[in-house]
């Protein structure tokens, strides 16, 4: 199914819906109760967030969009991001590529297929095309939901965001960014600008494996129990030089299992070495309950899944478990 996907015709809508959008005019909207922005430049959002600093940005509207239909909240000040030139670019280098936040999930899609199987992998099941049109990879992280499909991606990949206000940018990584359910390490007056995504591999490593995993009630367009990404770096002797495991759905914030990692570094890529892992994975979290699934249930999904991808992996490349 995954080499079907991968040989499938570039749909151009995602292009034109990028280009209709920055031919947007500025916008301003003032009503009773509500204030309602589009600028068109990003040192414009800044400005405003510096004015307004409890105002809400709205990019693809998708998670937004059922604050209003579902739970009738008000939002005195929007901002709307989808005219910002700055915030809809996607760059390449030899290095790393880097994201715009206001990106569409279906753009990237279509322009980096191949570059990160990993991200292959989760757009594809990231909920419908008709979504993916809009929502943004900025929103997707900036919402820090627990269950989120791009975090565990983008942690297994070492990801790092960029981040401005009306004083200045910075730059964090990924790892540092969640810091409680539905919290962030977002400034008062701050905004993602973009993710870059390093394509180098860590010192001493020849190669990496990588993939993520989404399970959920349905098999596409439905929310996750679990979701995980794993990516290895291996060398010349298949040993392990850089391992990174991540998870959504079982913690309040997206993590990573990094005891674990820092156990598997220099160990063989082998059936031996999983099985080792799988003991010490058991125990790497403590999610809770609820309607998608117990805790029992999500702990069987950190060990297995991990497992899973070790058998993909040495069944795709031919490896034989040393």
């Amino acid at each position: 199914a995954r080499k079907v996907r991968a040989t499938r015709a570039v749909d151009s809508f995602s292009e034109k819906l990028i280009q209709a959008n920055l031919e947007l005019p500025s916008l301003r909207f003032d009503g009773n109760e509500q204030q309602f922005y589009r600028p068109t430049r990003l040192r414009e959002v800044l400005d405003l967030l510096r004015q307004y600093p409890e105002a809400t940005l709205v990019a693809g509207a998708t998670d937004l969009g059922l604050e209003f239909s579902w739970h009738t909240r008000a939002f005195p000040v929007l901002i709307s991001l989808e005219a910002v030139a700055e915030l809809k670019t996607l760059n390449q280098t030899p290095e790393h590529v880097e994201i715009g936040a206001a990106v569409p999930l279906s753009h990237v899609e279509e322009n980096l297929r191949g570059a990160f199987p990993s991200l292959d992998e989760m757009l594809h099941w990231f909920a419908a095309r008709q979504v993916r049109n809009r929502a943004t990879f900025g929103g997707n992280i900036g919402t820090a939901s627990p269950i989120g499909d791009l975090p565990p991606v983008l942690l297994s990949l070492d990801a790092e965001l960029r981040l401005a206000s009306a004083d200045g940018e910075r730059k964090i990584p990924i790892a540092d960014f969640f810091k409680g359910y539905r919290q962030t390490d977002l400034q008062t007056g701050e905004l993602i600008v973009s993710i870059a995504i390093p394509k180098t591999l860590a010192v001493g490593a020849v190669r990496r494996v990588q993939q993520s995993y989404k399970v959920g009630k349905r098999g596409t367009d439905d929310i996750s129990i679990v979701a995980a990404a794993f990516a290895v770096d291996l060398d010349e002797e298949n040993k392990i030089v850089r391992a990174r495991l991540a998870y959504g759905g079982v913690a309040a914030i997206p993590a990573r299992a990094i005891a674990v990692e820092q156990m598997l570094e220099g160990q063989l890529w082998n059936i031996e070495t999983v099985q080792r892992a799988k003991s010490w994975l058991k125990d790497a979290f403590t999610p809770l309950t609820d309607l998608r699934g117990s805790a029992e249930y999500r702990k069987l999904l950190v060990v297995n899944l991990f497992e899973k991808f070790f058998v993909e992996m040495t069944e795709r490349d031919g490896d034989v478990a040393r």
